[in-house]
Formats: C-alpha cells, structure tokens, sequence
C-alpha cells in the first residue's frame, strides 16, 4: 500500500524517504580481532527480542568465533536470520558478530542518530523485514531489501520531539525490567527457602501423591476426536501448544471421555521438550498423554500451594524426564507420584502462599505495564501522529 503525506504533514516538513537514505550498513572487518584490541562478540542467540539493549555476550578469548564483521559503539546490529523473532539492539561496546547480524548506522544530517534505533524496532520495519526475507526453513533478509523500506520522516525539530518521548519511554521499559527481575529473584528466594528438600529431617519429607490427587492423561482414539464442539462432547487438550498464556484453548474436542482434568487443576506437561510448563484449566477437560491434572488434597495443601511446590520443582523434572533412557523427554506417572517434597503445616503453608501470590500479583501488574510500553514504543508511526 502506497504511504501518502496528510496535508499537515506536507505542510510541516515531513518526506516519505527510503531506509537507504537514512541509514547506512556497516561493513567494517577484521581479521585479529586480538590484534585489533577486541575482546567481545555478539551472536544471534545474545540479542533478546524486541529489546534495545545487549545484556548478553560472548567472550572471544575463551570460545574463538570465526566471526570477522566489527562493530562500534552505538552502531545497531540488526538480526537478518528470522526476522520475526524482532532481534535489534543498539551496542554499548565494540566487537565482532556473526554473519547473521547486520550492522548498521545512521547517515549524519539526515536523521538524529538517536532515533534510528526506534524506526528499526517498529513493526512496519520488522514485517518489512520478514516480507523481504526468502529462504525456507531459516529465511534471511538482505541489507538491499532493508534499504528499500519506505516511510514518513518528519524534519529534525519534529524528530527531537518525538525522540524525547521514545526515550522517556525506554527509560521506563529500563526500570520496570529491573523490577521484574527483582521479583523474580525474590520469588525464587522464597521457593528455594521452604521447598528445598536438602538439608531437612527425613520425617519432613513426603511423596507428591501425598499432598495431592495425580491423573495422568490418556488420549481417545483417532476416531473420536471431532473439530468442533457438539452436545456431549468435552474440550480435548494434549499439550502446552494448546496453552495461551493465561488459559488454555482446545483446538479439538472428543465424544469419549478418558481422564479429567477438573475446572481449577493444575494441566502439567507430562512428554516431550514442554515437560514442567503448566497452565490451570479454566473448566473441565478430556486430557490427552501429553498432559497430567493435579489438585491438592483437603487437609493435606491446597490446589495453589501444589502449583507453587511445581514451579519450584519443574527444571528438576524435566532434567529426570530427559534422564529417563529415552531420547523423547517423558515423566511417568510413578515418577510423577513418588517424586519427594518437602511437607509445611498448613498454618506455614498459607503464609507462604500468600507473600507468593503477591509476588505473582506484582509480577503480573509489571509484565502488563511493560507490554503496553513496548506496543506504544513499537509503533513508532502512531507516536509521529500523536505529536503533530
């Protein structure tokens, strides 16, 4: 579709300009970069999606990448390999990065080399980027498309305005990360502390099956799943891919009932690389191998106090379940039940949960606070109009 210029935009200095006349791909290299002083690099898996900032890197004294491309401070090192994940960070130091990575910076005069970044993390230039990549099972974008990407510029007053506010929003995604992270290594702090079984008296010790009822899954056969939803028929989930982040959403539905999951379960992933995720199953389910129900038992801990016991113990099952002499990551239900946890009075247990629950709270509160900074941030064109 064909951007045009509102009559206040013409009249105001903007100028639909292309990337290339904006912007400018780096191609420096080197070939010791020992020699040449360098002691970091940057590889895909340390730029973290749709984040500005690098917090991760490589060292290359200690793992030799055959990387040659070098990049500066404040150069943007731009993920050309699977443009959907959104990978574009602004350096804060020099090195070398892969192949994978283009480097680029802004042409002095035309833009305010600030804003640079903030026009590369918008949506438009990322679907631009995953439009103009070819490739099947890894697809690429190339510098040459990148530089055909087509939009609004304002002039440069207008630029330090809306610079101002991207930044001010920036500082806030900084701070509320901080935050998150603060949270939760408080929350492991707390699990750590009273569901550790290590170092504890024997007689505290007791099987999950003893704090809560287990059903594992088992899936109806082939001819009694059906697409859509008829009088009768249960809502069908197999596994995490079924999930959504905050309740599941079947894709199936079947006429014969196997195993429940009941409104108010834990859904545990039971099989495969999702082993430990979890989700809480928001009415009754038909659930498939792929998934177990847990609920506390009265008197013994609530369903929400079980589920905490399981997030502290998740990586240690799957670590078991990839053990298990299988090269497909599995929990049995044996497994599962006679797994050792650590047992709390009641009265201990809700305080525990309760400081947990609103740790999670927090959590929550400062994870919906940073996606609508990031929405706002990312869509760099509707701050341009904002401001006008």
């Amino acid at each position: 579709m064909a951007i045009e210029l509102s009559e206040k935009q013409i009249k105001d200095g903007w100028q639909i300009v292309k990337f290339g006349e904006i912007a400018k791909e780096v191609k420096s290299t080197t070939k010791d970069p020992a020699e040449d002083g360098l002691e970091l690099y940057v590889g895909l898996e340390h730029l973290d999606p749709q984040s500005l900032r690098i917090a991760r890197k490589g060292i290359i004294a200690e793992d030799n990448p055959s990387f040659t491309r070098r990049f500066s401070a404040g150069q943007i090192l731009f993920g050309k390999r699977r443009c959907y994940q959104k990978k574009a960070a602004v350096a804060d130091f020099e090195g070398i990065c892969s192949g994978d990575i283009i480097v680029m910076d802004a042409i002095p005069k035309k833009i305010i080399p600030g804003l640079l970044p903030f026009i590369i993390q918008s949506d438009a230039f990322f679907d631009w980027a995953e439009k103009t990549s070819s490739g099947s099972l890894s697809p690429r974008t190339k510098w040459k498309s990148l530089a055909e990407f087509e939009f609004p510029l304002p002039p440069i007053e207008r630029q330090k305005e809306i610079l101002e506010v991207l930044e001010k929003l920036e500082e806030n995604d900084l701070h509320i990360s901080l935050l998150i992270d603060e949270n939760e290594k408080a929350q492991r702090t707390i699990r750590h502390k009273y569901f550790s079984d290590k170092g504890i008296r024997k007689n505290e010790i007791v099987y999950l099956s003893s704090i809560s009822h287990i059903t594992m899954g088992q899936s109806p056969k082939g001819s009694d799943y059906i697409d859509s939803k008829i009088d009768g028929s249960l809502p069908l989930l197999n596994g995490p891919a079924e999930f959504g982040k905050y309740s599941p959403t079947p894709v199936q539905y079947t006429k014969t009932v196997t195993k429940l999951a009941e409104n108010g379960d834990i859904l545990f992933c039971v099989r495969g690389s999702t082993t430990g995720r979890m989700n809480i199953a928001d009415q009754r389910y038909c659930i498939g191998r792929g998934l177990a129900a847990i609920s506390g038992k009265s008197g013994k801990a609530s369903t929400d106090y079980v589920r905490q016991i399981l997030i502290y113990m998740r990586d240690r099952i799957f670590e078991q379940a990839k053990g298990a002499g299988s090269t497909f990551p599995n929990i049995s239900s044996d497994n599962l039940s006679k797994w050792p946890v650590r047992f709390l009075p009641t009265d201990v247990q809700e305080k525990v949960l309760n400081v947990l629950n609103n740790l999670e709270e927090i959590q929550h509160t400062l994870e919906a606070k940073k996606s609508h900074i990031q929405k706002v941030r990312h869509s760099f064109w509707e701050v341009s109009n904002e401001l006008q």
